[in-house]
């Protein structure tokens, strides 16, 4: 499913770290679990939770696990009566799915004659669940997720300086506060952005996936930060 601001294309590099300094049992909490892409690659042995602000997308992964099936074909028409009438489930879905640059309802994406969003949707979407049915889905704010003991806690944030996402603003110097009082928290973001006090513990040099106004797919570079020195500070590229 395409996401506005998904790892999709750095997350398996991504998820080969975090499986790395994982310890044996121990849980993962994805905080900002968005479309999935990171928590389907980490190793299943353990606890996972995946935990989201957007309601209507966490109803739409307890949904699937249930057993319900996402439409592989979505008209234009469709697209707007579900954005007004559809169920969560259904909303989430087709508004990140179908939607241009996978931002929620941000228009109805065109493709030609050879290009089905919603098919595209369904195939990644059912992909990722073969390895998502023993995860807990919760619902709400990064501070408000009851963490297992000793989880390795992962955020993948609203980078800073980009275009916002449809849950709202969001206060970078909140969360650092929290991340600083929280243990084993890694946060994502670009190079170009890591708060003062923090260690970069991976780095991967990548193309933006929004194209610029040129066409063009800037050159960037992502990291996994911290600021718990007891979390493997080596830097991985």
């Amino acid at each position: 499913m395409r996401y506005f601001g998904g790892k999709q294309r750095i997350s398996k590099p991504m998820a080969e770290f975090i499986n790395s300094i994982l310890k044996d049992d121990q849980p993962f909490v994805d905080a900002f679990c968005g479309s999935c892409n990171v928590i389907s690659k980490i190793n299943p042995d353990r606890h996972r939770v995946a935990n989201d602000y957007h309601h209507e997308l966490i109803e739409m992964w307890k949904a699937l696990q249930a057993g319900w099936e996402p439409p592989e074909n979505v008209s234009e028409q469709e697209y707007y009566t579900i954005k007004e009438g559809g169920f969560p489930e259904e909303k989430a879905f087709v508004g990140f799915g179908c939607s241009y640059s996978g931002k929620y309802w941000g228009g109805y994406a065109r493709g030609g004659e050879n290009r089905n969003y919603a098919k595209n949707a369904y195939n990644s979407t059912m992909k990722k669940m073969k390895t998502l049915f023993d995860v807990e889905f919760t619902h709400g704010s990064y501070q408000d997720i009851i963490l297992p003991a000793d989880a390795l806690v992962y955020c993948d944030i609203p980078y800073k300086d980009t275009t916002g996402y449809s849950t709202g603003s969001f206060d970078h110097e909140e969360f650092y506060e929290w991340a600083r009082n929280t243990p084993n928290v890694i946060v994502s973001e670009y190079a170009k952005n890591v708060p003062e006090g923090s260690t970069i513990i991976w780095a991967h040099k990548s193309k933006k996936d929004i194209r610029n106004k040129q066409g063009v797919q800037e050159p960037t570079e992502e990291v996994i930060f911290t600021f718990d020195n007891n979390i493997n500070r080596e830097v991985q590229k």
